[in-house]
């Protein structure tokens, strides 16, 4: 039980030593990822609003002729 126990203890240590190497971004860092990521999602929402907008468009003429 007391080698559980130790192992748990080393874990929390090594766990503990690992995150204090962690640093966090600056305000400028943030901002410019939070930019980057809502100017991506936005190009991907258009490129598959549009595709999905002309995907459903040809199968509709396809699905009527028929």
């Amino acid at each position: 039980m007391k080698a559980a126990i130790q192992k748990t203890q080393n874990f929390f240590n090594e766990v503990w030593q690992e995150f204090s190497k962690c640093t966090r971004p600056s305000y400028d860092e943030l901002k410019e990822s939070t930019v980057i990521i809502v100017v991506t999602m936005s190009v991907l929402g258009g490129f598959i609003f549009g595709a999905d907008f002309v995907i459903s468009r040809l199968l509709s003429l396809v699905l009527t002729k028929s």
